[in-house]
């Protein structure tokens, strides 16, 4: 009887390898191609990940909702700063929800939020946790850490100390 269960978990394990893995890596694989979108400007690889009524929380002011709202960021983001890229830094999964812990780095060409084209880089964190449902990304949540962003960037600088402050 024990031969036969070992038996049984090599023939999983093996099958597992030859599919391309369990479905936690079929998840995986699927966020790690959200990244991939943004870094090589394809916006068409979100129609093929993102649920038809996926959902972006919190949304950019003024982006539409949906995977068309998703296309809208990339194509807005990549063209403000054209050298934009994503780290993918720690990738974790609790059920059918995967956490990322990213960087993102950028120049910024254009005018972005209102404020003027600084031509300066910047480097921030992002997390962000996807919920999958049947092989795709119904919903995101997100947080960037804009405020370091935008110090380096030049359009919000600390405080200047006071008498007070020494």
């Amino acid at each position: 009887m024990r031969n036969r269960t070992i038996w049984i978990a090599l023939i999983a394990l093996t099958s597992a390898r030859a599919t391309g893995g369990s479905p936690r890596d079929a998840s995986k694989k699927i966020v790690a191609r959200w990244y991939d979108a943004f870094n090589h400007k394809d916006a068409a690889v979100l129609d093929e990940i993102l649920d038809r009524s996926w959902m972006d929380i919190p949304s950019a002011p003024n982006q539409r909702a949906g995977p068309a709202g998703a296309k809208q960021l990339l194509v807005e983001l990549t063209a403000i700063f054209p050298d934009f890229t994503i780290r993918m830094e720690d990738v974790l999964q609790d059920g059918n929800k995967v956490i990322v812990r990213s960087e993102i780095s950028a120049t910024q060409d254009k005018r972005f939020m209102g404020f003027p084209a600084s031509h300066r880089k910047m480097t921030i964190q992002a997390v962000d946790i996807h919920e999958l449902r049947d092989g795709k990304i119904v919903r995101t949540w997100h947080t960037e850490d804009w405020l370091t962003g935008f110090r380096q960037l030049g359009v919000c600088m600390p405080p200047q100390k006071t008498g007070e402050d020494q």
